[in-house]
């Protein structure tokens, strides 16, 4: 097959990658938590709400520190999104320093009541309550049950190592 005939590929992942396995990728990624953003995007696919953009990278945070971090954006107008929620988009984003929260374009937020390190299925459940009803607190979002990446330990280990060097030498 040709390389113009190859269907066209969004993105950068490591899903699939059969060189690393989770643990491998994340010592060794500048990004470590691709894996974890890769598992919120398939378990997001897993409930047909595929995000217009999925981005995980590194950022100053308020303090000026290092802080990674993982964002799925639904823009305003997007047809992912109900009635309800499409004036206003959706954003549901991971900070290693804050976990996870929901926050439209007029900036109501609300911060998602699980582990900082959810199992993807919990955030694809949340990200879907908010892209049924919006980001209102008349219509919070109450988590179905208690999980943790089942891949959490390899991340745990590389954000204290991240934590340890605070962050990458810019």
């Amino acid at each position: 097959m040709s390389a113009a005939a190859e269907p066209a590929q969004r993105g950068k992942s490591t899903q699939g990658s059969s060189q690393l396995s989770v643990g491998e990728a994340t010592r060794i990624l500048v990004l470590p938590q691709l894996p974890y953003a890769d598992a919120v995007h398939a378990a997001l696919r897993t409930v047909s709400l595929e995000p217009a953009c999925l981005e995980a990278g590194l950022r100053r945070g308020r303090t000026g520190a290092s802080e990674l971090y993982v964002r799925a954006v639904w823009p305003a107008g997007s047809p992912a999104l109900a009635r309800t929620a499409r004036d206003r988009g959706l954003t549901v984003a991971w900070s290693h320093v804050t976990g996870w929260s929901a926050h439209d374009a007029d900036e109501h937020c609300a911060l998602l009541d699980v582990d900082a390190l959810a199992a993807p299925e919990l955030v694809a459940d949340a990200a879907l309550h908010h892209a049924r009803h919006g980001v209102v607190e008349a219509r919070p979002w109450v988590p179905p049950a208690d999980g943790r990446w089942s891949e959490a330990v390899y991340l745990d280990i590389a954000l204290a190592h991240f934590e340890e060097k605070d962050g990458p030498t810019w």
